[in-house]
């Protein structure tokens, strides 16, 4: 592609004369080739002006950035993150253009929502591509998923590749980060939808007011916004939201109504109402949190406008997305749930549907991220030890930090008798298996889906489902 097409749409704020071929578009020096255009964008810790030099020693034909640094070379635009974004999407061909867009934001429920908005539509002659947490779907092949929300360069090469296997509609998981790093700049969203606000990421956006502006911003870009009514935060959605709003909930007004919900060991029923129709809904996914993820998936495929009795089956046959109250079947008679819960509020939620549903003792284990937000920790040590009969306290992705330190913070406010230290995840997981009877329940909460463990800057091997089988056999 030539560079004055992949500049389509940027304003330019130095003259240049260039029109060379471009044979990639990149913001990583690493990934720099002959005729790369390099794009220099600023993080927390890096500088990509800092690499400009380097990349042009590589072979960048052009370097990009918001100011003149004084390299070969170099067109300056007003903001470096946006250009990426539109230059990534003018490389491939502006192909979410092409493609119902969907996007889903929220600190809990997005993953499990996509999912059932991808069977939902695809029950209705759809053809869908997904784009989660847990993996990238794309006609018949899934592909690992390395981020929520991918960098642009990423993003803009699934929706070709979507749109080179026919895909009609694009679902996809939409990160707070990733809002306010404008890797979704320039796309325009037929559907956004909202799930919650409760309290993440602060070390990234530093207040809960910042956090709902970035998750606000999916709402400002799109047509037709759905959102969780009972939220406190929904309000301030409504108000950032440029286009139709539709609402959903439990407890308040909503243009889609749970009612008469009962809530079962395997599954949740309940009536939804509608402009004055009412359908009976079963999810074969255990809590109230699965009322809301299925709610607003109808949502979905109601403006979608799908026919609800597809939906209604399609909602039926979708189960357990993996790490989402995953339940790993053994001859022992343990329920050893696994689960993605690493806020306050989702392992709240996990373990208050979980003592709600079985009888007898709830052993937890869990610990916290390193190299992430710090004072959630003895925030979700209290909360665990609160809603459980049995908490072993363990190392999660400790990445940099020291997994002992993380741990104190996590027990800082505790009793010692309230909990068991075992910093060593494995061995964790191997003492509450060993802990548990019959009809107890193991809830092994933080990693979910992941099949890793971050241990300094390295990934290891560690899928928690083979370990459970494996101790288990």
């Amino acid at each position: 592609m030539r560079l004055q097409e992949l500049l389509d749409g940027i304003e330019i704020k130095n003259g240049y004369s260039l029109n060379p071929e471009i044979s990639n578009v990149t913001d990583d020096s690493r990934k720099v080739r002959n005729s790369s255009a390099f794009v220099c964008i600023k993080g927390k810790r890096n500088d990509g002006c800092d690499y400009a030099r380097k990349a042009v020693e590589r072979g960048a034909a052009v370097v990009i950035c918001d100011r003149d640094i004084g390299v070969k070379n170099c067109i300056v635009v007003d903001n470096a993150r946006e250009a990426y974004a539109i230059m990534c999407a003018n490389y491939y061909g502006n192909c979410h253009r092409r493609l119902k867009m969907i996007g889903v934001t929220g600190t809990n429920g997005k993953t499990t929502t996509s999912f059932i908005i991808k069977k939902i539509l695809e029950n209705n002659g759809y053809k869908v591509g997904m784009i989660s947490t847990v993996e990238v779907v794309i006609g018949n092949e899934k592909y690992p998923a390395d981020y929520t929300t991918p960098d642009p360069s990423v993003l803009h090469r699934y929706f070709y590749m979507m749109k080179m296997a026919g895909c009609d509609v694009c679902v996809m998981e939409v990160s707070s980060q990733a809002l306010a790093q404008k890797r979704t700049y320039g796309i325009n969203f037929d559907i956004g939808v909202f799930t919650n606000l409760s309290r993440e990421h602060l070390d990234y956006h530093g207040t809960m007011e910042d956090y709902a502006k970035a998750k606000a911003l999916l709402m400002k870009n799109s047509d037709v916004s759905v959102i969780n009514s009972d939220d406190d935060w929904a309000q301030f959605m409504k108000e950032n939201a440029k286009g139709k709003v539709v609402t959903y909930g439990i407890n308040s007004q909503s243009d889609l109504k749970a009612e008469n919900i009962k809530l079962d060991f395997d599954k949740v029923e309940y009536s939804l109402t509608s402009n004055g129709e009412s359908f009976d809904i079963v999810y074969n996914v255990i809590g109230r949190f699965s009322v809301y993820n299925s709610l607003a998936a109808l949502a979905v495929g109601i403006i979608m406008k799908a026919d609800m009795k597809r939906a209604v089956k399609a909602v039926a046959e979708t189960g357990n997305v993996k790490g989402r109250v995953e339940k790993i079947k053994n001859s022992r008679g343990i329920n050893v749930l696994i689960d993605f819960a690493h806020t306050p509020d989702s392992l709240k939620n996990v373990l208050k549907t979980v003592k709600d549903i079985y009888d007898k003792r709830l052993i937890t284990v869990f610990g916290c991220g390193g190299d992430r937000d710090k004072s959630k920790r003895a925030v979700m040590g209290r909360i665990a030890c609160e809603y459980s009969d049995l908490v072993y306290v363990t190392s999660d992705n400790p990445r940099t930090e020291n997994p002992d330190k993380i741990i104190d913070d996590i027990v800082k406010d505790l009793d010692k008798g309230s909990y068991i230290r075992i910093t060593d995840r494995t061995q964790a997981i191997k003492a509450a298996l060993a802990e548990a009877k019959e009809g107890d329940t193991v809830l092994i909460a933080g990693k979910g889906h992941e099949k890793y463990q971050i241990l300094g800057k390295e990934k290891i091997h560690f899928d928690e489902r083979e370990i459970v089988k494996q101790i288990l056999e």
